[in-house]
């Protein structure tokens, strides 16, 4: 790097090679990034990759109804995060962070956060995520990466580039250079690049300004003068360039200085690590799908071609009908007979029709097998006679491979973005002082019913004796389930309110559920149906013989329930011991 004299020569050279350089992964395989974003854009949309997309090319779209499942099937959302206090002196205050913490995420849009980074890493198997200093961070258009390592993205400086808008760039005035700031504005021009390609430009209405954002560890003389030439520190350079009349390009310095640490600024997800060892992006479901989608549409077009090769000719003496196209004759022309004789010849070239056409099918089930897409999961109907059973089984294991990604996009989100930024915001919006109101489920309204009246019951105990009162017995009992049934008359939804600074030194932590039970509900309402029904059944076999309660605990796991939540079912009955009043004898009768 120290071969570059300035950070403007730098960029311009990076990018360069950004469009060029290929990586070596293997003898016979080699791999550019650019090239990769803008294929699986391209085919992520339903576009050819090389050619006009003029629509004169037949285009048969396999890709874009699998990929719309696995963003079904690989989201999740807002309500499956959950916060809690990791302390056990304050951990009754997780309640309060996880009954704020969903208004709280809807508010900043975190479930468009999400959805943003579902769709990125199905798409290109990289997701870049960028700390913004703001409540949600900013999933990063890979399209808008002037360069980075190819090898690593984290491994080396990452440059983007941004098309501002003047707003856009006015919006910096007092945190960037403000003299540079209204330079490259009187030089901006009324166009806006193509990021990917680099060469086309679109003419818009507004003026653009294209800002180049470099950030990582960079020569120290690029930014203090004295700078030791061979020390690399974190920095961040904002610049643009603009031509001169000679025709060469010259930069404009917006903002430079010292930055934070570059995986303090980004963080990256890359889901498929083994296989794609020594490039920066993963195989991507959309990757996947490259080869089927190209001889989809070769078999797509070879149809097109035998379908437009069927023609007709009509051989005719009548010089009314001669050297003319019958389909140019206008709707309910009365035509003149003629004696002579008019020969219709069908030639038809379509004896191939039917293999294409096999094979077209044959490759889109073959992608829909790639993509874990089953029929059912892409809302058609099973073949006629398929058991139910048997579609829910092939729908579940068919969603494994994308349960699999799920998981690992959630532990992205558990270990990695909520402790070192979302977290942060989180319970700084708790400790402002809040009050807000949210539902409760009925366990939840009888729990914390119980402990407000277990509370004010307990406080009118003691104000009783302190009155010298007599507390007559099973009082704190009956005042306990009077405040428990006035709270439920409130309504299930209640309002709460937090204390300035509560939340201030407790650690909060995150785990993510997306076990999906409310996918399966259907059969969890099934398996609960038939263990109620067994359960009813013979109601005393489980206070009769311990034996079977441990078997049916048994079932219930394998079932997928949890026995915790049928302990009651499970238990002995207690039955009270009363004494059996004794008969005293008949008299005896004598005559």
């Amino acid at each position: 790097m120290d071969t570059y004299s300035d950070v403007y020569s730098y960029i311009k050279t990076q990018e360069t090679d950004w469009q060029t350089a290929r990586i070596p992964l293997t003898t016979s395989k080699s791999w550019n990034m650019r090239e990769h974003i803008e294929r699986c854009t391209n085919v992520s949309n339903g576009w050819y990759h090389q050619g006009q997309n003029d629509g004169l090319r037949r285009y048969d779209d396999i890709v874009t109804p699998i990929i719309n499942v696995a963003f079904r099937s690989e989201g999740f959302d807002v309500k499956d995060i959950i916060p809690f206090v990791n302390d056990a002196k304050e951990n009754y205050k997780s309640f309060i962070v996880k009954k704020r913490h969903p208004q709280w995420a809807r508010t900043n849009q975190l479930d468009t956060f999400i959805d943003d980074v579902v769709e990125t890493s199905v798409i290109y198997d990289l997701v870049l995520v960028k700390n913004v200093n703001n409540v949600r961070p900013e999933v990063v258009d890979l399209k808008t990466l002037a360069f980075c390592d190819q090898t690593d993205v984290m491994a080396g400086p990452i440059c983007i580039k941004h098309q501002m808008t003047i707003a856009d760039i006015l919006s910096y005035k007092g945190k960037w250079d403000d003299e540079m700031i209204d330079l490259a504005i009187s030089l901006a021009q009324f166009e806006k690049s193509n990021n990917v390609s680099g060469e086309q430009v679109a003419k818009t209405p507004s003026k653009y300004v294209e800002v180049y954002e470099l950030v990582g560890e960079l020569p120290e003389t690029w930014i203090k003068e004295d700078g030791d030439l061979n020390k690399f520190v974190p920095q961040k350079h904002i610049v643009c360039y603009y031509k001169s009349q000679d025709g060469t390009n010259n930069g404009i310095t917006l903002f430079k200085g010292k930055d934070k640490p570059l995986d303090k600024t980004f963080k990256a997800l890359k889901i498929d690590r083994i296989r794609s060892k020594g490039r920066a992006c993963g195989k991507s479901i959309v990757e996947t799908l490259f080869e089927p989608q190209v001889w989809a549409n070769y078999d797509a077009q070879k149809i097109k071609e035998l379908l437009d090769s069927a023609f007709n000719i009509i051989i005719s003496d009548s010089d009314e009908l001669g050297n003319q196209k019958l389909t140019e004759l206008k709707k309910n022309t009365i035509l003149k007979q003629n004696r002579g004789d008019s020969t219709q010849i069908l030639t038809s070239n379509l004896q191939n029709l039917t293999y294409f056409a096999n094979d077209k099918s044959s490759l889109t089930q073959d992608a829909r097998t790639l993509g874990s897409a089953s029929d059912p999961a892409l809302g058609l109907n099973p073949v006629s006679g398929t058991p139910l059973g048997t579609t829910q089984t092939v729908i579940q294991q068919g969603e494994g491979i994308h349960e699999y990604r799920q998981g690992k996009i959630a532990t992205f989100f558990a270990d990695v973005l909520y402790p070192e930024w979302i977290l942060e915001w989180c319970v700084r919006d708790l400790n402002s002082g809040i009050k807000f109101s949210e539902e409760l489920t009925l366990d939840e309204m009888i729990e914390i019913g119980t402990q407000i009246a277990t509370n004010n019951a307990e406080q009118k105990i003691k104000e009783m004796i302190l009155d010298g009162k007599i507390v007559e017995p099973g009082q704190k009992e009956a005042l306990i389930e009077f405040g428990v049934e006035e709270f439920k008359k409130g309504g299930s939804r209640k309002f709460f309110e937090t204390m300035q600074g509560e939340f201030k030194d407790i650690p909060v932590d995150v785990f993510v559920n997306v076990k999906g039970k409310q996918r399966y509900m259907a059969q969890n309402a099934d398996k609960i149906t038939n263990i109620l029904r067994e359960i009813l059944a013979n109601p005393q076999a489980f206070a009769q013989n311990p034996g079977i309660a441990k078997a049916f605990n048994q079932v219930l796991e394998e079932s997928g329930m949890s026995a915790i939540d049928f302990t009651q079912v499970t238990e002995p009955l207690q039955v009270e011991n009363k004494e059996v009043p004794q008969v005293s004898e008949a008299p005896q009768l004598t005559a």
